[in-house]
């Protein structure tokens, strides 16, 4: 192909991408707005207090995975121990921290010795000590030797864990104190047919926090923070509900997420040869559901349970987003027969194709366009008006997008104060023209690690 034909075919694929692009948001924007005034409307006409203290009321197993965190440690678990629910026991598996995370949890807990007869039925490493918590009785840590990442501190919690449902939830999250209930009255609706759950939760970066409880919510104005906020958001209320309208929810965050325990024991347990669990685990259930002609639903809800630290550095955010690549190429590789499969409906027709064509070839359609559009630029085979244009074109679609989640999300939660709103709109007009390419970066980094056969569960260092 000569250069003018390789400028023609370029522009047009990368037009369609954008358009494909803008008409999947708008779409996932009026499905979001939807089920999020949906699941508004059904809270407030529901029975919480009776449901906090009913013997009736599912008892919840809470797995928390733990590797050197003893930073976060002491508030998160305080924060779950504290949670307004009936009946729940918490699993702590320390995966072999060698900070002062064993000593920050005897503190918390005032630990003992316990012997438990349990069947280690996954990959999740060897058992050193069993404790009970003689301050908290529903608490019990298990300290095992790091081995098969955070997938096997979850299996070893799954040995242990004595009720139908899992929540598990991450040593670096704080949960709301009606976290688990806002959930888990959905769940009970029909505990049967639900086997999955998710929610939204928030950065904490900024807050004032003292004993697991937020005094003051000082939302963080730093602008790799700020922009992860507007993704959290742009990702949670419009894409993420769509999907879990559909039944076609590709991924229950493993920030807090609740599973069925029978259907967690029928895959096998977590599986440990991915860098992250969460996204594979979710396509596992789907897959394992629909090949054994199961009825079966999996919810993403609109509510607030909790808050999690975000990289606050360009390298912390490179290094989790190099992460979150691998796992999604490992798990499309994986599941890539559920792609336009009809027995799988929305996660074959839409969800699926989505991943493959944004989150996997994505990066590689952009950086590509882009770059050959300013070549052809730079040759004088592009007239600079028509670039500008289609530039501006990018960035309007992309604030847009994101100001309209935003207000819809504004007007639903109400947490943004006035300066910290009118920010998060300057930033929505910035976003392409710089948080978009250190995202772009990362996942182009991921994309060479999943190639080179990188599985590591790295995590940035926080300050």
């Amino acid at each position: 192909m000569n250069p003018e034909s390789i400028f023609h075919v370029t522009f047009i694929v990368f037009f369609a991408f954008l358009v494909i692009q803008t008409l999947y948001y708008l779409f996932t924007i009026i499905i979001g707005l939807l089920q999020s005034r949906r699941r508004t409307f059904q809270s407030k006409n529901e029975d919480s207090y009776f449901l906090s203290s009913s013997y009736f009321t599912l008892p919840v197993s809470i797995i928390l995975p733990v590797h050197n965190e003893e930073k976060w440690i002491a508030n998160s678990l305080k924060s779950i121990v504290a949670l307004d629910y009936p009946k729940f026991e918490i699993i702590v598996v320390n995966d072999g921290s060698t900070d002062r995370t064993s000593e920050i949890l005897n503190d918390i807990l005032s630990l003992e010795p316990f012997d438990k007869a349990y069947i280690d039925q996954f990959n999740s490493g060897k058992i050193h000590e069993i404790y009970k918590s003689i301050k908290y009785p529903q608490v019990t840590v298990i300290n095992k030797t790091e081995g098969f990442k955070k997938a096997g501190a979850l299996n070893t919690g799954l040995n242990f864990a004595r009720y139908k449902f899992i929540c598990i939830v991450d040593s670096d999250t704080m949960l709301e104190p009606d976290a688990l209930l806002k959930v888990m009255i959905q769940v009970q609706k029909d505990p049967d047919k639900i086997i999955g759950a998710g929610s939204y939760f928030g950065l904490i970066n900024g807050f004032k926090i003292k004993d697991g409880k937020i005094l003051e919510k000082y939302f963080s104005f730093n602008p790799i923070v700020a922009y992860q906020n507007l993704e959290y958001i742009r990702s949670f209320m419009s894409s993420r509900l769509t999907w879990s309208a559909f039944n076609a929810m590709p991924c229950i965050a493993g920030g807090f997420g609740i599973w069925r325990r029978d259907i967690l024991m029928y895959l096998g347990g977590f599986e440990t040869a991915f860098s992250s669990e969460d996204v594979e685990i979710t396509f596992h259930a789907h897959d394992y559901m629909i090949k054994n002609e199961k009825e079966y639903e999996i919810l993403m809800l609109p509510y607030y349970v909790g808050w999690t630290e975000g990289p606050s550095t360009i390298n912390s955010l490179i290094l989790q987003r190099n992460r979150w690549q691998r796992v999604i190429n490992e798990s499309v590789w994986r599941y890539k027969h559920i792609l336009l499969n009809p027995n799988y409906k929305w996660l074959g027709f839409f969800t699926f194709p989505y991943f493959i064509l944004y989150e996997v070839f994505g990066v590689f359609i952009e950086i590509t366009s882009i770059g050959i559009l300013t070549w052809a630029l730079l040759i004088n085979m592009l007239d600079i008006k028509i670039y500008l244009c289609l530039l501006l074109f990018m960035v309007l679609i992309q604030t847009f997008i994101s100001l309209s989640v935003l207000f819809i999300f504004i007007r639903d939660q109400k947490i943004f104060h006035f300066r910290y709103t009118c920010y998060l709109i300057l930033l929505s007009f910035l976003e392409l023209l710089s948080y978009k390419w250190i995202t772009m970066l990362a996942k182009l980094l991921g994309m060479l690690d999943y190639f080179r056969g990188i599985r590591l569960h790295d995590q940035y260092k926080r300050k």
